[in-house]
């Protein structure tokens, strides 16, 4: 089982698949883990796509899911990418095991 990897770093954009059956299921499922380490709560974001924000987020992230690309995840320019990479890799770990 492969779980949750990621494919590519682009600038501030993360990018990250799995391996569900379901594209936006696996993308809820890591929100959700992030939203409970946070004490936050999910927010969506208004326009066309499908983009979150989790309240409480210390790197105030914006997660993105297209059909296209899948699962990315939106760094701001002041936020290491290399911290919000390992924040990331944690929550991995949790949910391939």
């Amino acid at each position: 089982m492969m779980g949750y990897e990621i494919v590519s770093v682009e600038d501030n954009r993360i990018f990250i698949k799995h391996d569900y059956r379901d594209e936006l299921d696996g993308f809820i499922m890591l929100l959700k883990s992030i939203e409970g380490e946070v004490s936050g709560r999910i927010i969506q974001m208004d326009g066309d796509d499908i983009r979150y924000m989790i309240q409480n987020d210390p790197y105030n992230l914006v997660f993105r899911w297209d059909v296209k690309f899948g699962t990315a995840v939106i760094v701001p320019e002041n936020v290491s990418v290399d911290d919000v990479v390992a924040m990331l890799e944690s929550h991995f770990d949790r949910l391939n095991n």
